[in-house]
């Protein structure tokens, strides 16, 4: 990895940076010269492009770090104030903005002559024009985790009250998938993988989007449950639990909810729900777990309920008889 800074801005190339350059070098030329003037330009340019995130950001009092890494760039927040939409959205803006301004005036100064005219210097100010212009316009597509991708969310969560990454994430689906469908038709390789590589990142997203709406309730409710059972106040320990549990949460914190859950049911003296859930969730619970629900029913006095409790953590018969 390479680091330096720029002002008071802390840069990390990383290799894979140079790397992907490399393979993405104009279209398989594997001419030394004009491989390296793509590398130049390509680390020259998008280095610019997060600049003007970075520039932007700080004016409105954040603490920018740019990485160059295989997919690109990142502008991330070392720290700062929080930003409103309005801002978040111009931050967004600002970096394609920056690139698009520098391929534009490459533009004009070749429509006027006022550019290199050796083979070299053509190639730079073409490479000049595409990397600054042509990845600007394209890094506005309305697609996460693009530019244009951002924009769109912080557009949604302005129209929806902060809501807005999901249909963003939404979007950005759909639009992946059409440009993966484009690409193959017309054979561009790169930008089909990239399409979908997006695409499933998207979808991961509202994944554990998903994911941490189930668990962030299921955990307050197990600590929760958990200072209640310390009062051995088992009602509001089954309170808490039970509407919380969801079959979609992380396993490790289901199964400690529907173990803490079976103690409230056993410390109620609700019988009947109990036995329901450790015949349902006998895996969950786990052997050695049910032997002390068995113990305990007996030293309660409840045999018929501690005889089905031993049951149903007994293997059954054809695998006993498949061991013997």
């Amino acid at each position: 990895m390479m680091a330096f800074r720029i002002g008071n801005i802390p840069v990390r190339v990383h290799g894979s940076f140079f790397l992907i350059t490399l393979l993405l070098a104009a279209g398989g030329d594997f001419n030394f010269a004009r491989m390296a003037i793509w590398v130049v330009v390509v680390f020259a340019s998008v280095l610019w492009h997060e600049l003007g995130h970075a520039v932007c950001g700080r004016v409105f009092g954040l603490a920018p770090q740019i990485d160059l890494h295989g997919m690109g760039g990142t502008t991330s927040w070392e720290s700062g104030r929080d930003v409103s939409t309005g801002r978040g959205i111009l931050i967004s803006l600002a970096g394609p903005i920056a690139g698009i301004l520098v391929g534009t005036l490459a533009l004009v100064a070749r429509r006027f002559g006022l550019t290199p005219r050796s083979e070299l210097g053509v190639t730079a100010v073409r490479a000049i024009i595409w990397v600054n212009a042509g990845w600007g316009v394209l890094n506005l597509v309305p697609m996460l985790p693009l530019d244009g991708g951002n924009v769109m969310k912080g557009v949604l969560d302005w129209i929806t009250g902060g809501k807005g990454e999901k249909p963003a994430r939404y979007a950005s689906i759909v639009i992946a998938a059409l440009a993966l469908v484009g690409s193959l038709m017309i054979q561009w390789t790169w930008t089909a993988m990239l399409s979908g590589l997006f695409a499933f990142r998207n979808i991961q997203a509202l994944r554990q989007g998903s994911r941490v709406r189930v668990d962030a309730p299921l955990a307050l409710a197990i600590d929760q449950a958990y200072q209640a059972l310390d009062r051995q106040d088992g009602a509001r320990a089954i309170e808490v639990l039970r509407p919380a549990l969801s079959p979609e949460a992380a396993p490790e914190l289901r199964q400690l909810a529907v173990r803490l859950y079976a103690y409230a049911l056993l410390l109620e003296g609700q019988w009947a729900e109990l036995l329901g859930l450790l015949e349902s969730a006998r895996e969950q619970i786990g052997l050695e777990e049910m032997a002390r629900f068995e113990t305990t029913a007996r030293e309660l006095g409840h045999v018929d309920e501690a005889d089905k409790i031993r049951a149903l953590a007994s293997p059954p018969r054809f695998l006993t008889d498949f061991r013997a």
